[in-house]
């Protein structure tokens, strides 16, 4: 199993190979940039619980594994794209650096020190919600909305989706999700 600052590392380069390839004018979809936020955001979590993780029993593993699975993914959907737009030896040195950063040759950088995450958000101006989605609705609608709101969005696999961010991004984020489940609101304006 990769260490949590292995996966930090790992998730440093994924994101600069993402700025390399804005650069190359690839097609990037926004569930992919959703996928590397929420990976950073859980990233961060299991670091600033990282001792008491290691003290219970097996408690966040699971959600360990799922990272570094998820993680994988992103390396190889990134690969894919990197090589097409700038051919097999680009992608050979970016493998190189993500394989370096997972077994713990590159260092997480200082300001990418874990970030304490307590288990409700507690500063000002931070808000967040929690719904299923109905059947109904694409996941991609979701991950334009997230972006288009500026909030941040988790959906596990049974369509339970967690927003969260700047209270007025996420009550923005409610209440255009409101009108995508219930058609316009005819509420007083």
């Amino acid at each position: 199993m990769v260490t949590l600052d292995g996966l930090s590392a790992a998730w440093m380069v994924l994101n600069d190979l993402l700025g390399e390839l804005q650069a190359t004018d690839a097609f990037i979809p926004d569930l992919t940039f959703a996928d590397l936020r929420n990976s950073k955001m859980t990233i961060e979590y299991l670091r600033s619980f990282e001792e008491d993780i290691s003290t219970t029993s097996h408690a966040d593993m699971r959600l360990r594994e799922e990272m570094e699975l998820k993680i994988l993914r992103l390396r190889e959907t990134m690969m894919v794209w990197l090589e097409e737009k700038k051919g097999i030896n680009a992608r050979m040195e970016w493998e190189r650096r993500f394989q370096d950063a997972l077994d713990g040759r590159i260092i997480p950088r200082i300001d990418d020190k874990p970030i304490h995450i307590s288990d409700l958000p507690r500063e000002k101006n931070v808000g967040f919600f929690r719904i299923k989605l109905p059947d109904d609705i694409p996941v991609e609608v979701v991950s334009e909305l997230a972006e288009e709101c500026g909030v941040l969005i988790s959906l596990d696999g049974e369509r339970h989706l967690q927003v969260s961010g700047n209270k007025d991004c996420v009550r923005d984020a409610m209440k255009r999700l409101g009108e995508i489940f219930y058609g316009e609101s005819r509420l007083a304006k």
